[in-house]
């Protein structure tokens, strides 16, 4: 077959299962009640009928995570050039990234702390840095293969070996991303429904959902054309996304070569760099807001006399492209990948998920509690897996992306970049001890990462600081008029 077909094939293979999957929900009123999303429940469908197990459907490990990566920023970028008239998406979002920085540091502290355990114990040969592979395959899904591949790399020169092989390096990292993936699916999913039924019985609102008068939506006057306008405006959206991917890719560049300029490229450059690569998606929401914002101001002085942004439209692009990106970013997944270390693993992914749904629970209950729900499994699902398997679960429990739930765990994700560079220093300190024979330096990066955690919750939980994050996570928020349209 010629190659042009290769990708078109992937895609389609995606939307088969993306429509099996909303036949069945539409069929059997079972699924409904389970408020499984429909992209989880394909993703699933394809995962079985996928290499790994079935063998049904030559599925491309590769190309579906290319549109993992590409869709996550699509779907990101079209949200964020949506218009947002509510307020404090700054604080909230802040709130956000400190949650995240938590989260490493609670990962991590697990990850190490019980690996450490082990070595004095029953795996007295485990590779010490073994358990920080929990919060890069939790928190950061298949970065944790990459970044254990590069630790085996790292090392062998020295003559020493972390893993086996390169190959059973990159296995095991990704076994740490897929069990967070499982934990995300088949825990996430009861979690939310669970939540959803308890403030159903409690009498609570949904979000935006509360007895005040609806805003009035005044239909909009058909312009001239018909049909034919309405492809026009989508057609504008699409040059709109393609328009902020470009400057996205432009920033990347600029980046990567300032970086490497003003310090070369030594390893944790490359690693730093590396990372930057990975979350395109959050310099995509960046640059779509900015651009958003200055075309809506634009457009309320009438300079344009047109609106340019449609958030109807812009809605549904970013919706399918998560759709599809979820389906795809299941689909992906090789079980095969475990290996030898399954004991291990499994003892310390079993502690890191427990971990993920204490604190965030904890958290969250302070910091949004009228959206905990939402924020409880979109946190969740990031912390588990991806930003995809967050949205994911969030897409159950709020499919139209009324609370910020959504904006908070993408800005979240980028204001936590400059807070989390002390935590990739210190992470290479168990290498460090690894080459040089010197154990200290595992309890003082365990030490270290909990100093982390134990500043940041100071300085977030002070009063003034914490009154000052949570102003509008506390209280009730407001459902746009795109999203009730969209109901």
């Amino acid at each position: 077959m010629s190659q042009p077909w290769d990708m078109m094939l992937q895609i389609a293979y995606l939307a088969i299962f993306l429509f099996i999957a909303m036949v069945i929900r539409r069929a059997i009123p079972r699924f409904s009640r389970f408020r499984i999303p429909d992209a989880i429940l394909a993703g699933v469908l394809a995962l079985i009928a996928g290499p790994g197990i079935l063998g049904l459907v030559p599925f491309d490990t590769g190309r579906l995570t290319t549109l993992v990566y590409h869709l996550l920023a699509i779907g990101f970028i079209a949200l964020s050039l949506k218009r947002d008239t509510r307020q404090g998406r700054g604080r909230t979002a802040f709130s956000a990234g400190l949650f995240n920085v938590v989260s490493y540091c609670v990962q991590g502290a697990v990850g190490l702390g019980i690996t450490l355990v082990l070595i004095k114990t029953v795996y007295p040969d485990l590779f010490p840095a073994f358990g920080l592979l929990l919060p890069f395959g939790f928190a950061q899904g298949p970065m944790a293969g990459e970044m254990a591949v590069k630790w085996a790399n790292k090392i062998s020169p020295a003559g020493i070996k972390a893993f086996p092989s390169v190959n059973a390096a990159a296995s095991v990292g990704f076994s740490f991303s897929t069990i967070g993936f499982l934990w995300a699916c088949f825990v996430g999913v009861p979690l939310m429904n669970l939540l959803i039924r308890r403030r159903s019985r409690r009498g609570e609102p949904a979000p935006g959902l509360e007895a005040k008068p609806m805003p009035v939506v005044l239909k909009e006057k058909r312009e001239e054309g018909g049909s034919g306008r309405l492809v026009e405006r989508a057609t504008t959206q699409l040059v709109l996304i393609g328009v902020v991917y470009i400057l996205v890719f432009l920033s990347l560049k600029g980046l990567t070569f300032l970086l490497y300029t003003l310090v070369g490229e030594i390893g944790i450059m490359q690693t730093i760099v590396g990372i930057f690569w990975s979350i395109h998606f959050v310099f995509g929401a960046i640059i779509a807001t900015l651009l958003g914002k200055l075309i809506h101001k634009l457009e309320d002085k009438r300079i344009f006399k047109t609106p340019i942004a449609d958030n109807r439209l812009l809605q549904n692009i970013g919706g399918a492209a998560i759709d599809f990106m979820i389906v795809a970013s299941i689909a992906a997944i090789d079980v095969r990948v475990l290996g030898e270390f399954i004991v291990p693993i499994l003892i310390i992914t079993t502690a890191g998920g427990l971990s993920v749904t204490l604190y965030t629970w904890f958290v969250v209950r302070k910091v949004w509690p009228k959206t905990y729900v939402e924020h409880f499994v979109a946190f969740f699902g990031e912390q588990t897996g991806t930003i995809a398997t967050g949205m994911a679960l969030l897409r159950g429990a709020d499919p139209y992306f009324r609370t910020r739930a959504a904006s908070d765990i993408v800005y979240g994700s980028a204001l936590a970049l400059p807070l989390v560079f002390p935590l990739i220093f210190i992470a290479t300190l168990p290498i460090e001890g690894f080459e040089t024979g010197n154990p200290n330096l595992y309890w003082i990066t365990l030490v270290a990462v909990l100093g982390y955690l134990a500043l940041t919750l100071v300085i977030w939980f002070l009063p003034p600081v914490f009154r000052f994050l949570t102003k509008y996570s506390i209280r009730d928020e407001e459902v746009s008029s795109e999203g009730i349209r969209s109901l």
